[in-house]
């Protein structure tokens, strides 16, 4: 069982103009689209069902989930995650920005592997509210911390 709601809304932050859409034919909602061949993906907010299949089909690591309803302070991010070992659920570790700078501290709610992933695990955060725009990564806790 998925711990997001369905305010759940993917976030496309591509910025290669070159002829990628694995996200388009991943999405079976119909969520998202391109308007030519080089154009970035676009998402049709109402058709996204966060079902995060595109989150985990984007070879750019691209696309993140994020429900800012999540809990009253917290919002959750998703995004997809290719290194072992994998973290678990409730583990804390260092929130990052698109850039790897630590942002905040961050707890693990889920880890999804599934076979329309295709071998991508996407993990999802717990993070406080004011960094939902800013969380994009995360970096596992150094011992001690």
């Amino acid at each position: 069982m998925s711990v997001l709601k369905k305010n759940a809304t993917a976030l496309i932050e591509c910025m290669e103009e070159i002829p990628c859409d694995p996200c388009v034919a991943a999405c079976k909602a119909g969520a998202i689209a391109k308007s030519c061949l080089t154009a970035c993906p676009t998402i049709d907010e109402k058709k996204c069902t966060g079902c995060k299949v595109c989150v985990a089909a984007c070879s750019g690591q691209a696309i993140f989930l994020q429900d800012t309803s999540y809990k009253p302070g917290f919002a959750t991010i998703s995004f997809p995650y290719e290194y072992r070992p994998l973290p678990i659920k409730g583990q804390l570790v260092t929130a990052t920005d698109r850039f790897g700078a630590s942002v905040c501290q961050a707890e693990v709610l889920e880890v999804q592997e599934n076979k329309a992933f295709n071998k991508t695990a996407v993990i999802t955060l717990k993070i406080p509210i004011n960094y939902a725009e800013t969380i994009r990564f995360m970096q596992r806790l150094a011992k001690g911390e």
